[in-house]
């Protein structure tokens, strides 16, 4: 079974030596990692070239975490696709436990815990998102974050073909360019066609921007009001996409 581990990142000088480090480390070793490095300064991928990776620089005049994503899936060949970010760090069992949970529980989409490393109020949602987190289908819709998820390679069509029409959904919401909230969207429309679950028994940490603690607040009330209008155009629309991949 071969595993590919697609990351996507934006001037992670700082952060994307650890990233790919906790990737290469882990008790079950992936068979390929792809890093697509979007929009992003020399440096980033300079650094990411010093590692036994497949690092893409990949402009475009598009801003937003959904483009080098499709990106990275595209190139992907594995039985297994699982997804982070450049500013994140993942556990060292992260490719053993998301493989077993999607695997094993017959699920077509899986998440795991993403702790944020950030202000005092992503510190204090961290302790209740770790237990919460941990649901199968129509609740763990909300716990299917980007920097951490995965889905078996027979599925890669249907999640491109996901991600590429909703970048036209989200310009009819009128939502935030960079918030597209593609993982949102994915786990709606793959909630729909099968079994999906989040798993607390490993992490993904995730370094947040600097920012304030209102800042933090007020970007968490973004997200919340596009993930409204996101769910009422998917109630709505829940057929424009069409489960024939398999």
């Amino acid at each position: 079974m071969k595993i590919s581990v697609v990351v996507i990142a934006h001037n992670e000088e700082k952060h994307i030596s650890r990233c790919i480090e906790s990737i290469l480390s882990q008790t079950e070793k992936p068979n390929e990692v792809i890093v697509v490095i979007h929009n992003s300064n020399a440096k980033t991928l300079e650094i990411a070239n010093n590692y036994k990776v497949t690092a893409i620089p990949y402009f475009t005049e598009e801003y937003g975490p959904i483009y080098p994503r499709i990106k990275g899936i595209e190139q992907a060949d594995g039985d297994i696709i699982l997804c982070t970010d450049g500013d994140s760090l993942v556990s060292n069992n992260w490719i053993e436990v998301m493989t077993k949970t999607l695997t094993n529980n017959d699920n077509i989409l899986i998440g795991s815990y993403v702790k944020i490393s950030g202000t005092l109020f992503e510190s204090i949602s961290n302790i209740f998102n770790k237990y919460l987190c941990k649901t199968k289908n129509g609740k763990a819709v909300e716990w299917i974050w980007g920097a951490s998820f995965g889905f078996g390679g027979k599925d890669k069509n249907f999640v491109l073909d996901v991600f590429r029409k909703i970048i036209n959904y989200s310009k009819e919401l009128k939502l935030q360019k960079g918030r597209i909230a593609e993982d949102y969207w994915l786990a709606l429309y793959m909630n729909e066609k099968g079994n999906i679950e989040v798993t607390n028994k490993t992490s993904v940490t995730s370094f947040a921007q600097n920012e304030s603690i209102i800042d933090a607040i007020k970007r968490t009330n973004t997200n919340h009001k596009n993930g409204y209008l996101i769910k009422e155009f998917f109630k709505k629309n829940k057929t424009l996409i069409q489960y024939n991949y398999d």
